[in-house]
């Protein structure tokens, strides 16, 4: 990710497999617990009397819950689309779902450090019941039921942007080589005749094994087509170099596509365009080609509330606090060699000047290969502290925005006079399973410090916070 000013806006992040070539059960795949089938099936006609079957029970609650990944192609490492594909996994499955590692949903709202009553949208944790049915399955032998009256329940492909607009690609093939990280801006024109409101996004990275992320950003007054060349592009940082700018979405590896709550938008005017910043980590050995699209949703006539999308981030937007490897008289972003439990803080404060209670629908992490945990909280002072989200098993390659439904509660306000303080934690030491990729990211054989900055092999502190203004 990047940095950028005070408060602008990012989008959810999309659901794809980790950009760094690699084999989806290395250490860093979020499927790594589960490595070999070793489920048995009960022989025809002895099923259980009363025992789950998979064709009326198992395939549509697996369906569900473990579709989006688990099919031909999809990120999970195996496919469990049918009975005969799920059968060698059933105890692997068991073992993953009772010991709750699948599905992966990184949150903790009911600990110490995090005790929350709201409960998010796209959440794909089982319910006590829906365990014990696997397990029932399993146990008694992992029965396949009547294929004549199965259940439709077709897995399927990461949930996708619904009903959108446009589809938009970069304007050509760009080539991605050499071994440095590669910043490029992509001038995206809209042809807008009449002002719209973006309701939903979804950025479709056309080469994961080089695209580490995407930010798109507003240009409401096409400064980039004064920039860009034959190809559409320019050479850029991570800040797309041009004023008037909001970042509007983003894509980095894991969750779902971006959307604004109901009755809310971002503005987008007329004769405008967007530019597609994409940060690409080279693979070193091969030349690759990328054309990343996007796809847009937007409606005509002005929602109730505009959304906008806070980017907590250092150094601007927050500021950083005393840490444990400080040596002089500021507090300084670095990450000592060989730490396993290092932290840094920042907190972003909500000026009084600024009048009016903006709600928090969204939050999401972001930091790269050392990092393992992220506590972000509202400090309201002496009304005491809201817990926004904590991911305590942080990981590089399955990074999220989590939502929050408003069905189960209201949603929080930022006052102003508040601060939202996020707290990261840091594994720069052998003991982290990403250490390797790190390592080769920064250009070095062993653990150093490291220090805040935007490339692979730096590290960064990010909290991604979603505000409906008043």
């Amino acid at each position: 990710m990047t940095r950028t000013f005070w408060i602008l806006s990012l989008g959810l992040l999309g659901c794809t497999p980790n950009p760094t070539p690699q084999p989806l059960t290395s250490p860093t795949s979020p499927t790594d617990e589960i490595i070999s089938p070793t489920g048995a099936s009960d022989p025809a006609g002895t099923t259980p009397p009363g025992a789950p079957t998979w064709h009326q029970d198992v395939a549509p609650l697996l369906a569900r819950r473990c579709g989006g990944c688990h099919y031909e192609g999809g990120i999970g490492p195996f496919s469990i689309a049918t009975y005969e594909e799920a059968l060698p996994w059933s105890i692997p499955i068991q073992d993953s779902v009772l010991s709750g590692r699948m599905p992966p949903f990184p949150v903790e709202t009911d600990s110490e450090a995090c005790s929350m009553e709201l409960g998010f949208l796209d959440d794909p944790r089982l319910a006590d019941e829906d365990k014990q049915l696997i397990s029932d399955w399993v146990e008694a032998g992992s029965p396949e039921g009547d294929p004549a009256t199965a259940v439709d329940a077709p897995m399927h492909a990461p949930r996708e942007l619904e009903d959108y607009d446009v589809e938009l690609p970069i304007q050509e093939d760009f080539l991605v080589d050499g071994d440095r990280d590669i910043y490029r801006c992509f001038r995206i024109p809209l042809s807008l005749q009449q002002d719209v409101w973006l309701t939903g996004m979804q950025i479709l990275p056309g080469n994961d094994a080089v695209v580490h992320h995407v930010l798109v950003w507003t240009d409401p007054d096409d400064s980039s087509a004064g920039q860009a060349g034959a190809d559409g592009s320019y050479g850029c940082s991570g800040f797309p170099d041009i004023f008037p700018t909001e970042l509007a979405g983003a894509w980095a590896p894991g969750g779902q596509p971006p959307e604004f709550p109901q009755g809310t938008g971002m503005p987008l005017s007329a004769g405008s365009s967007l530019v597609m910043n994409i940060h690409y980590h080279p693979t070193g050995t091969s030349t690759e080609r990328d054309r990343t699209r996007i796809r847009l949703r937007w409606d005509e006539q002005p929602p109730e509330h505009e959304a906008k999308f806070s980017l907590l981030d250092l150094p601007f937007g927050s500021m950083l606090q005393e840490g444990p490897a400080d040596e002089g008289w500021l507090p300084e972003f670095k990450i000592p060699a060989g730490a396993t439990a290092h932290t840094e803080t920042s907190e972003a404060f909500l000026p009084p000047l600024l009048n009016g209670d903006m709600q928090i629908f969204t939050v999401g992490p972001h930091m790269h290969y050392l990092g393992t945990e992220m506590l972000v909280t509202l400090d309201r002072g002496n009304q005491g502290e809201q817990c926004l989200l904590h991911t305590p098993d942080f990981r590089f390659d399955w990074q999220s925005a989590f939502a929050y439904d408003p069905s189960t509660g209201d949603l929080p306000l930022w006052r102003a006079g508040d601060n939202v303080r996020v707290q990261c934690t840091y594994n720069n030491s052998g003991t982290n399973p990403y250490l390797p990729l790190h390592l080769e990211a920064r250009g070095v054989d062993a653990p150093q410090d490291v220090g805040w900055g935007e490339e692979t092999g730096d590290e960064m502190c990010m909290a991604i916070v979603g505000l409906i203004l008043p």
